[in-house]
């Protein structure tokens, strides 16, 4: 006997902003691509659907098989496509088929609608697909696929700092017609959007979009994918992202409304170590001008406080950065880099923590905060015995070299600060700034900002990994420490040792706190500890005039 036809299709849903006016929702499309526009009636609900294709007469790649080989191709390319649009208060519904989603306006499309359904209905025993993306520097994307499926834990995310876009699996659909009919489980995919089974007859169709809804809406207390909706980055139509903005602008002029610091680019990570001199422009009236040695907060902030404060963010996004060899602003080093992603910034509305990082906006749940900070004093409670050698700064960029020598001079220490290594995978990285009486690997920095520490964390985790994995590290070092010390083993210890401020999670922006756990998470799996230091020090002298800085003409 033939099987009973499901009475379900697999397609692509999305949620749109159902105040937005409808001639919003889609964007701008020209008679010669629409066949289709015209209302509908869903079991006395009036949906629109608009159909039709995007046209490309020519292929743009078929000049250049065509150039290949002489061989003259008579293609065409079309792009059929439809969108179903269904008022459902407070939200409008869109089913997509074909090349539908080009179609709507993405400033109205609920960001991680998907992945909300996705949270409360995916089995974590039967994922197919993670895609996610750092909350730090390097903004790493990844993308871990296993066919036959498998649980959470074999996708390795880091419990702190991944931004999950995307995910597939098997899924419980006993809210929908498709899982109330046949009783079995389907594997849809969530992101932006859901694809998913939804039922072809119009009364059922409605009742499983109602049911969509009440899926996202219910708590997600009981998933072990909850996780996912701690950090999220922020739609810019959400409603407290006027509110975030004004906070960001008032405490560039000076305000206090959370902590506020400067947080070097991802891509800007290696030519801002190197940089003699910073060239700021575009950042507001004034012109261009070179900040001389190294970048500072008030460089920026400076200039900014100059500006109303309405205009002020648009100023920041507006300028731009960039890193220079010389001190004179003129031979660069690397791109020029909006201001905006120089900058980091935090602030608490109702209990959750919202950051500004990379140019973007993110939500940090409140639970989230307090797991992390609990996490991170612990992991600070692991402390290495520093020696009663302070710190006294001379303003100079060879600061660090001088104090590394200092502690080497007088202690059972080597001095490694400045003698490069070179692997395949690291062309050009330090192993450590000080060798400690046991080997300890030792990197030194002054943290003169909360944000700050990001540096030192990547350099740890260089060095950690390339001894692990790469035995040309390895042999450099045991080179570099002779014939003081004969080391034949990768060193099982990385300490992190700072002056200018103490090892406290208080002292830690929230992101600082993110890649400190990632840190301790890596070092780990290279089988060894992290521990701190904290280093004594005189602190800087306070001059109340502006860093060095001069205009450039």
């Amino acid at each position: 006997m033939a099987a009973a036809s499901v009475p379900s299709k697999p397609v692509s849903l999305f949620r749109l902003a159902g105040r937005a006016a409808a001639e919003d929702l889609l964007v701008p499309l020209n008679a010669g691509q629409v066949t289709v526009d015209t209302e509908v009636e869903l079991a006395g609900t009036r949906a629109r659907l608009v159909a039709g294709r995007f046209r490309n007469e020519v292929p743009l790649w078929v000049a250049h098989a065509s150039s290949l080989t002489g061989t003259e191709l008579a293609l065409s390319s079309e792009l059929p496509f439809a969108v179903l649009l269904v008022p459902r208060p407070p939200w409008t519904y869109a089913v997509s088929w074909g090349a539908g989603h080009l179609v709507l306006n993405d400033d109205h499309v609920e960001q991680g609608f998907g992945l909300l359904f996705g949270i409360r209905r995916l089995d974590p025993l039967e994922l197919g697909l993670i895609a996610s993306a750092a909350l730090d520097a390097s903004a790493r994307a990844t993308q871990t696929s296993i066919p036959g499926g498998g649980d959470l834990s074999a996708f390795r995310l880091e419990p702190y700092g991944d931004l999950v876009n995307r995910l597939a699996g098997t899924a419980d659909l006993t809210d929908l017609t498709y899982g109330r009919v046949t009783g079995r489980r389907h594997r849809i995919r969530a992101g932006n959007s859901v694809w998913l089974p939804l039922a072809d007859e119009p009364q059922a169709f409605l009742a499983d979009l109602d049911a969509i809804g009440a899926v996202v809406d219910e708590s997600d207390s009981a998933s072990a994918l909850r996780f996912i909706a701690q950090t999220r980055p922020l739609d810019n139509r959400d409603r407290l992202v006027p509110e975030l903005e004004r906070r960001l602008a008032d405490t560039l002029g000076g305000a206090e409304h959370g902590p506020l610091g400067l947080a070097w680019p991802g891509t800007a990570v290696h030519d801002a170590e190197h940089a003699g001199s910073f060239r700021i422009s575009g950042l507001g009236p004034g012109g261009p001008f070179v900040a001389e040695s190294r970048l500072e907060l008030e460089h920026l902030t400076h200039r900014l406080a100059t500006i109303d404060v309405d205009k002020r963010l648009k100023a920041l996004r507006s300028g731009r950065v960039t890193a220079c060899a010389d001190d004179a602003g003129e031979e660069e080093l690397g791109a020029q880099i909006t201001a905006a992603r120089w900058i980091v910034f935090e602030t608490t509305i109702d209990h959750a923590r919202y950051v500004f990082h990379q140019g973007r906006w993110y939500r940090i749940g409140e639970t989230y905060v307090r797991q992390m900070r609990e996490q991170v004093t612990a992991l600070l409670a692991r402390r290495f015995t520093w020696p009663a050698e302070t710190w006294t700064p001379t303003g100079t960029p060879d600061d660090e070299n001088r104090y590394c020598k200092q502690v080497a001079a007088k202690h059972d220490y080597l001095c490694l600060d400045r003698n490069f290594a070179t692997t395949p995978m690291h062309p050009r990285f330090e192993l450590c700034d000080l060798l400690g009486p046991d080997n300890e690997l030792i990197h030194v920095k002054w943290l003169g900002r909360a944000t700050a520490a990001s540096h030192l964390y990547t350099q740890a985790l260089v060095s950690a990994d390339a001894l692990a994995y790469e035995p040309e590290a390895l042999q450099q070092l045991a080179q570099k420490a002779a014939p003081d010390r004969k080391i034949t083993s990768t060193p099982r210890t990385v300490v992190l040792a700072a002056a200018g401020r103490a090892w406290n999670v208080d002292e830690l922006f929230t992101l600082s706190q993110v890649a400190l756990l990632r840190l301790d998470r890596a070092v780990r799996a290279l089988q060894a500890t992290l521990q701190f230091a904290d280093i004594p020090f005189q602190p800087k002298t306070r001059h109340p005039r502006l860093p060095s800085q001069r205009s450039r003409t």
